[in-house]
């Protein structure tokens, strides 16, 4: 226990480590200039802000606040429901009745069931990377537990500590400054990027089914949108923010994957991976509850994204080819980070039970005995999370987008 490094992916940044000393005192510090009663104000954020908060509850204080903040915007704006006695009519409601000549066209936040399933993922993609992050270090540990530095001889030890020490650097370079920073701008771009498309080309195009031209149902809807830059700007630009808030997170998280897929690939090599405890259950999954965290959490995380993207490039956007390969783009590489490790994971853990039912067909055991051992050791799966259950999750995640493509041809034909 406690001879192997441990992996660091809280590296990638500070939001993911718990606040120092030096860095409140370096943060009071620049309050010197500062009037004092604007001073004393700034004092008590700061230590609200630097509380000793795990980055998910930081993560959870931050969405609440975003929702707060949005919910009070559009109630401000009168984009939160459609205003009494308005002269107009709901968008989907020309999908529930039998109205194709439609009034003037409204959107509101509550009335816009696309929007809060975008909204919705955006404000939970950050608490899937602290998940992942989170499990990513207790995996080293995680595996000492279960015995797996037990058959390590000390090269391997040592081979083992500089392929942690290089993936520590990876994260570490992940979480500087400028690299943040370059990310944070990238993804502001991508936001104002796809706002800008919205902005000209309208919503909803796929959906009309009223007797306007396409271009006239869109821009109609657009007028009628919460998000509308001309008459709704501070929810123009709280969405924005928003969305490169998600995105920036967004890509973090696919990052720490592949980099933690190349780990995994190297470290099983070396004759370090996913190990099942073959002495005794101490958490109901072989001791590997944190992977099983990881798994459900991570599978999680590509289920959400491919709902908001199909819905931001189905409902929102006009669906055409090249949306569907942008979706399965994103997807491939969500799956890239999944598939790759628990495929990696489950060869090791696999070979570990294999040699563990070898060792008691070698041993003096009594033969009813050991069949009852053997069996009890078949009778897990192999990782913490069911083949089955899992495949058949997959399998739908490579569908949906596949029959989803079809609904603008079944919409041309209302």
């Amino acid at each position: 226990m406690g001879q192997l490094k441990s992996l660091e992916p809280q590296r990638i940044g500070a939001v993911f480590r718990p606040p120092s000393s030096v860095t409140i005192r370096r943060a009071m510090r620049r309050l010197r200039g500062v009037p004092l009663p604007v001073r004393r104000a700034a004092r008590l954020v700061i230590h609200v802000v630097y509380l000793p908060y795990t980055a998910k509850t930081k993560f959870l204080l931050i969405s609440l606040a975003a929702s707060v903040t949005l919910l009070g915007l559009a109630e401000a704006g009168g984009a939160l429901v459609s205003p009494a006695g308005a002269d107009r009519q709901w968008a989907w409601n020309h999908h529930l009745v039998d109205n194709r000549e439609p009034s003037r066209i409204s959107l509101a936040l509550f009335q816009d069931p696309a929007g809060l399933i975008v909204l919705a993922v955006v404000l939970v993609t950050p608490i899937f990377c602290c998940q992942q992050v989170r499990a990513i270090a207790d995996f080293v540990s995680m595996n000492e537990r279960n015995g797996a530095a037990e058959r390590l001889t000390p090269r391997q030890i040592v081979q083992l500590d500089r392929l942690v020490d290089r993936t520590n650097t990876w994260f570490a370079a992940l979480g500087r400054r400028d690299i943040s920073g370059a990310v944070a701008v990238a993804m502001a771009a991508g936001a104002a990027g796809l706002y800008a498309f919205v902005n000209n080309h309208g919503l909803m195009q796929t959906w009309n089914v009223t007797a306007l031209p396409d271009p006239v149902w869109r821009s109609e809807v657009y007028a009628g949108w919460w998000a509308n830059l001309h008459t709704h700007p501070e929810l123009a630009l709280a969405l924005c923010a928003i969305g490169t808030y998600a995105f920036y997170f967004l890509a973090k998280q696919l990052a720490v994957g592949v980099i933690f897929a190349v780990y995994l690939k190297r470290s099983s090599a070396l004759g370090f991976g996913v190990t099942p405890n073959m002495n005794f259950d101490s958490d109901g999954f072989s001791g590997l509850r944190t992977l099983r965290q990881f798994m459900l959490w991570t599978y999680g995380s590509a289920l959400s994204h491919m709902a908001g993207l199909l819905v931001l490039f189905t409902v929102w956007l006009p669906a055409a080819p090249w949306m569907l390969l942008a979706v399965v783009g994103v997807m491939v590489l969500d799956m890239l980070v999944i598939v790759y490790p628990s495929s990696i994971g489950y060869h090791f853990a696999l070979a570990v039970k294999q040699n563990h039912v070898k060792g008691l067909y070698e041993s003096a055991r009594p033969p009813a005995e050991r069949d009852a051992e053997i069996a009890k050791v078949w009778s897990s799966p192999v990782l913490p999370v069911a083949t089955r259950r899992a495949m058949t999750g997959i399998t739908l995640y490579l569908l949906v987008p596949a029959l989803l493509s079809l609904v603008p041809g079944l919409y041309a034909r209302l």
